[in-house]
């Protein structure tokens, strides 16, 4: 891919983040309770819970039943914009690494000449 390529496919990139409007770090799991050690099969639940870490501390929260689904979609959404993320700077790092330079020209790809026998100074006489 060429530079300009490159530089399109980071724009769209950001263009894909930009329409994430909502995202939850971390992950929803359901948990269940038994009712009581007497019944085995008697579980209560779900519940939901949101757990994950930010800034080196692990968060809980439980989620209401019926926020559940929508708790899921920005958490999955939080993912899609991490992934999008990762792409980004693996573009931004191609489009650095590139050269300044067009490819077809290299460092010494033409060759130096030397002064003609007409652009020298004419012997003394």
């Amino acid at each position: 891919m060429n530079r300009d390529d490159l530089v399109q496919k980071r724009q769209a990139l950001l263009l894909q983040m930009q329409s994430i409007d909502r995202l939850r770090r971390g992950s929803l799991s359901q948990q269940f309770f038994q009712a009581r050690p007497a019944a085995p099969t008697a579980r209560r639940g779900p519940y939901f819970v949101l757990q994950g870490f930010f800034h080196g501390k692990k968060f809980s929260e439980r989620i209401p039943p019926e926020q559940a689904a929508q708790v899921e979609q920005d958490v999955e959404n939080y993912r899609r914009f991490q992934a999008l993320a990762e792409e980004y700077v693996t573009l931004s790092d191609q489009i650095t690494r590139l050269p300044d330079q067009p490819q077809e020209s290299k460092k010494n790809s033409s060759r130096r000449r030397s002064p003609t026998n007409s652009s020298r100074k004419p012997p003394p006489s």
